[in-house]
């Protein structure tokens, strides 16, 4: 499905904007004050209403989920790409889903001025969410090792309703349901929105200088104190960058995580315990034990098969030794997955490689893996007719693949 349109006005002029879903910088064309969108949790947005003059509405709250579930079964990883609603509510002359409203119709934030009642959710997104797995891994063979998320999009959105003898879909103005003497929430908590999305402007918390990136990026370079930003709640949080040191003439530089994890149940703090682990076939002297093991996964959304080659391919050569400290001296692809996302699938890529896999129904699902530090690399990678092509390690990525990944 494709990504929904939201309908802004610029926070300094007020002249009116459509921002993509994916947007987290907004460039007004009239004042050219470039801000950032930021939120302390997830965004929240209403559908429109064409209710008669005098109603008072309602919202009702829907959980929004778009990503790709990943499932570790013993023959390998299984991929389901998924973008479902499912309201937040136990009333239950209220839809159930949104169905494809929210591609179909041009939302708006919640912002605390807005009249009406919202109903606050009775169920966390967590529970729903839940439900979304066990739903989506019924089809496949049993039993599920593990599932993560990849690529994770979440939302709450509001659909209005109303009443006078029945109940109202206030975007269709078009009954539901009898709804006896009224609304059908009595006792679902609710009120006014204490919530509105923040405007920031796109400056450098160290330097004051512009910051650089595409407007649906999530990492905002300076080149002025040569630093990177990154959203942590309503703030922006410095990052460490890195940059491949050997010169190559790059069509484009990729972001790539390196995240470095405490283990349980197995030891996994070295080169040399990679190799033991996923039994590669080389001679591992004395020296291996003193490197470090970091997961490396894509800092951009991609498609899962794509997302697992490349975290495969890149963690098992573990090439942080050929990089340092500096920004990417190109044109560079914008970070759109969230290192907490990354994170989400660094147990499907350790059951990737591990061998013997016969050991992983017992190992999976009692690790844990804890991050303790991360860090944002770019790998420079030149532009063929259907690809891109990383020349140090031959690592692809389709073009059109990649293309289409923006609606993930």
């Amino acid at each position: 499905m494709t990504s929904f349109r939201i309908e802004q006005a610029c926070p300094q002029c007020g002249a009116p904007a459509n921002l993509e879903e994916t947007d987290r910088l907004f460039a007004c064309p009239f004042c050219r004050v470039t801000s950032l969108l930021l939120t302390h949790d997830y965004f929240r947005y209403v559908l429109p209403a064409r209710n008669p003059a005098g109603k008072e509405l309602v919202y009702v709250p829907y959980w929004r989920f778009k990503g790709m579930l990943l499932f570790s079964l013993p023959a390998g990883v299984e991929y389901k790409f998924i973008d479902v609603s499912h309201c937040a509510t136990d009333a239950p002359a209220i839809p159930v889903t949104l169905g494809l409203r929210s591609q179909a119709l041009k939302l708006k934030f919640v912002s605390p001025d807005m009249p009406g009642r919202f109903v606050r959710p009775a169920r966390s997104f967590e529970e729903t969410l839940a439900a979304f797995n066990r739903r989506f891994g019924q089809t496949l063979p049993q039993p599920i090792l593990h599932c993560a998320h990849l690529g994770e999009s979440m939302s709450l959105m509001y659909s209005p309703f109303y009443t006078t003898d029945k109940l109202y879909d206030a975007v269709l103005d078009r009954p539901v349901a009898a709804a006896g003497g009224g609304f059908p929430d009595a006792g679902l908590a609710g009120g006014r929105p204490d919530w509105g999305v923040r405007f920031v402007a796109a400056l450098c918390p160290a330097c004051g200088w512009d910051l650089e990136g595409a407007r649906n990026t999530l990492a905002m370079l300076c080149r002025n104190c040569r630093s990177v930003w990154y959203p942590a709640g309503e703030t922006l949080r410095q990052v460490e960058s890195a940059c491949l040191e050997e010169p190559v003439e790059a069509g484009l530089y990729f972001p790539f995580w390196q995240i470095t994890c405490d283990l349980s149940v197995i030891d996994l703090k070295s080169y040399a315990d990679l190799a033991r682990i996923a039994n590669l076939p080389k001679i591992v002297d004395s020296t291996a034990g003193l490197k470090e093991f970091r997961f490396w996964t894509p800092a951009f959304k991609v498609r899962a098969q794509v997302f697992m080659r490349l975290a495969e391919s890149l963690t098992l050569l573990q090439a942080q030794d050929r990089v340092a400290p500096m920004l990417p001296p190109g044109p560079h692809h914008p970070v759109t997955l969230t290192v907490v996302e990354a994170c989400e699938s660094l147990k499907v890529l350790l059951a990737a490689f591990f061998k013997p896999r016969q050991s992983l129904p017992e190992l999976l699902p009692a690790m844990t893996i804890r991050p303790t530090h991360h860090s944002l690399t770019y790998l420079p990678f030149i532009e063929d007719q259907h690809d891109f092509i990383q020349p140090q390690t031959r690592l692809a990525i389709n073009k059109n693949l990649l293309s289409l990944s923006g609606n993930l």
